[in-house]
């Protein structure tokens, strides 16, 4: 099962991936190509996540794409959660088939919270991608995206 959070900058999805990785435990961090997750080796949560301001998806190469399909066949008896501009494209949706969960959250108190600079094209860039996919489940913040994907997890 692949589970790909979606949304706005600043949302939280981040966090949310932070809160997964303490809440499961998932204390090792491994490596597939490209592709860097923490683990306990049944949950994934991809990405770098060392608590700097960009972490996460926005951690890894651009190019991870190209190490998607390794990745999936090597770990395709777990469960994977994915966040971020890496992951949010046609291309690991169609080759995935995730599970998409959109923070409906336009992300500005967030960004604004974090001091961020990212700039006007980049987020029209973001806004865009994020319109465009179509969620099988949409939330209005972060904290009902974590519980969300908590219960997918646990089969609830």
């Amino acid at each position: 099962m692949i589970i790909l959070l979606i949304g706005m900058c600043g949302t939280g999805k981040t966090w949310v991936m932070e809160q997964l990785i303490q809440y499961y435990v998932l204390s090792y961090r491994k490596k597939i190509g490209k592709i860097y997750y923490h683990t306990d080796n049944k949950i994934i949560v991809l990405g770098k996540y060392d608590g700097s301001m960009y972490q996460g998806s926005d951690k890894l190469s651009m190019s991870v794409m190209t190490d998607v399909d390794a990745f999936i066949e090597h770990t395709k008896e777990n469960i994977i959660v994915a966040e971020g501009d890496r992951f949010t494209n046609g291309k690991f949706i169609g080759k995935a088939n995730p599970i998409v969960i959109k923070i409906t959250d336009d992300g500005v108190v967030g960004r604004l919270k974090r001091n961020s600079s990212q700039s006007d094209r980049h987020l029209k860039s973001m806004q865009t991608r994020v319109s465009n996919i179509i969620a099988d489940r949409n939330v209005i913040n972060s904290i009902e995206a974590l519980e969300l994907i908590k219960n997918i997890i646990d089969g609830k």
